[in-house]
């Protein structure tokens, strides 16, 4: 038999009401705005002024000439204002700079890096001295003789500061640098190189010569076989005539200058 719910009594419960927390949003923001603020303060303080400045990786300049050639002045934050793009721009203006790049070492301290181009050779222009690197791109003008190999016999068009240079004799030039590169490898030197024609004649002494394409005198001197000739010449006090090389390693002698 069903029973009904009529005659049955319900106890009314008190439900407890949770207290919900308040979120203090605002003071949440204020403290934020507080904590960004402090921080803000202490990485514009005088703290993070820039007052050193370090250079590595230079061979032709001296870290004291790297760093006046950049501008760089004392102070200004290391953060918002060390100048670093103006430094990078002034260092790009010299031709003797492949690479440059400017850090940050905290709190105080710009730390410049440069790449520097190699002095290959140089040419006389007029009345000076015509410095260029293994590409022949121009460093700099002189009017004193620099200690590197001399090239003559080049037909100059074109000759601006940081550009390659532009001859006649572009193709020469361009294998004869490359071979001046196994010169400084190979332990061997030369006073001076006629570039004028496709043969062309490279001088050990101003009565010692080497006869031969570019690339001939390249393999000669990677092979080691030039520095054995000239090694015997120099023990038997031989500085007078004209070495030839040729294709396949061929290397001869004549006590004749061409």
């Amino acid at each position: 038999m069903e029973r009904g719910y009529e005659g049955i009594e319900f106890k009314e419960v008190d439900r407890v009401r949770k207290k919900r927390k308040k979120k203090h949003y605002l003071l949440r923001f204020l403290v934020f705005l507080a904590v960004c603020a402090g921080i803000y303060l202490f990485i514009t303080s005088s703290y993070f002024d820039v007052k050193n400045v370090t250079v590595s990786g230079c061979r032709y300049y001296t870290e004291e000439e790297v760093t006046a050639l950049s501008g760089w002045k004392k102070g200004g934050n290391i953060f918002f204002s060390p100048g670093i793009s103006e430094m990078e721009e002034n260092l790009a203006k010299d031709p003797y700079f492949s690479e440059i790049e400017i850090g940050r070492k905290l709190p105080d301290t710009l730390e410049i890096t440069v790449k520097e181009r190699n002095q290959t050779a140089a040419f006389v222009y007029g009345d000076r001295y015509v410095i260029i690197d293994d590409e022949g791109i121009v460093l700099r003008k002189s009017e004193v003789s620099p200690e590197l190999t001399l090239l003559t016999g080049l037909t100059i068009s074109k000759m601006d500061l940081g550009q390659k240079v532009e001859a006649e004799e572009a193709e020469n030039l361009k294998t004869t640098l490359e071979m001046l590169n196994s010169m400084e490898n190979g332990d061997i030197y030369f006073k001076q190189i006629d570039v004028s024609r496709v043969t062309i004649k490279a001088h050990i002494y101003d009565h010692l010569t080497v006869s031969g394409t570019p690339r001939e005198i390249m393999k000669a001197i990677d092979s080691g076989e030039l520095q054995k000739v000239v090694s015997r010449l120099f023990d038997e006090g031989i500085t007078r005539g004209t070495i030839s090389a040729g294709g396949e390693g061929y290397m001869s002698f004549s006590p004749e200058i061409e």
